[in-house]
């Protein structure tokens, strides 16, 4: 696995608990981050992974494309047939498909997506920086 990977398999292994723990610990956090860490922490993780699969695309069209994955999910929870409902109730696809629709939602997904691009942007410059020498 080249440098890379490895650099976003450890940012999804640190989000993923991070964006649970919102959930599952919300006590430990301040309000906004209760309300709205989840869904960002979720679209930095969506970030993170697509850049994981795809290492050669530039950065913005990986932010374009999750962005567009977020809202697409968030969407598809304003469909309520009994078979996604049965699988929405059933570990991990809840969390994954979410619940009900929020426009809010939308927002922290922007939020959670322009933070992973920034912090993705300044990792991959010092990591090309450390290897063009």
């Amino acid at each position: 696995m080249n440098s890379k990977r490895w650099l976003y398999f450890i940012l999804i292994a640190i989000n993923i608990p991070l964006g649970l723990a919102t959930r599952y610990d919300a006590d430990y956090f301040p309000y906004l981050i209760r309300i709205y860490g989840g869904d960002t922490f979720a679209a930095s993780c969506i970030f993170f992974g697509i850049r994981f699969l795809f290492i050669k695309p530039k950065l913005w069209k990986i932010a374009v494309i999750s962005y567009l994955v977020c809202i697409s999910i968030e969407t598809l929870q304003l469909y309520h047939a009994p078979w996604i409902e049965s699988i929405r109730h059933t570990p991990p696809f809840g969390i994954l498909l979410g619940y009900g629709f929020l426009w809010s939602d939308w927002l922290c997904y922007a939020a959670g997506t322009i933070i992973a691009f920034i912090i993705a942007l300044v990792l991959e410059r010092i990591l090309n920086s450390k290897y063009a020498k």
